[in-house]
């Protein structure tokens, strides 16, 4: 599950910023709520990806060689640390598609 999951976080956040850019540069309100959910999404599931990544990493540590014990232990050590900026994207994600729904005006003078 976790070799399943494990580009969902990478290729769903740049195929995200390439449409949200696109979004961008026409205005188009719905094009940016679009692709702020698809970052939401993409961001999110980290979550699945280090769980998943956890559960196997025994089955992986008994079949591997000294090399690929090394190697997994800089993967792991880099989901971890990283895993909190994709949890940060989420939230400033999820911000850039409530605030201009609570406050309109904040999307009006970004657009002016």
């Amino acid at each position: 599950m976790h070799t399943l999951l494990n580009p969902l976080p990478i290729y769903g956040l740049g195929l995200a910023w390439i449409g949200l850019i696109l979004a961008l540069v026409l205005r188009s309100r719905g094009g940016q709520v679009t692709t702020l959910a698809l970052i939401l999404i993409s961001a999110v599931s980290v979550w699945p990806v280090v769980h998943y990544g956890e559960r196997a990493e025994d089955n992986v540590v008994a079949v591997a060689d000294d090399d690929g014990r090394a190697w997994l232990e800089e993967h792991q050590a880099r989901a971890e640390h990283l895993q909190y900026v994709f949890y940060a994207l989420a939230l400033v994600s999820s911000a850039a598609i409530i605030a201009p729904k609570r406050w309109p005006n904040v999307l009006n003078r970004w657009q002016s």
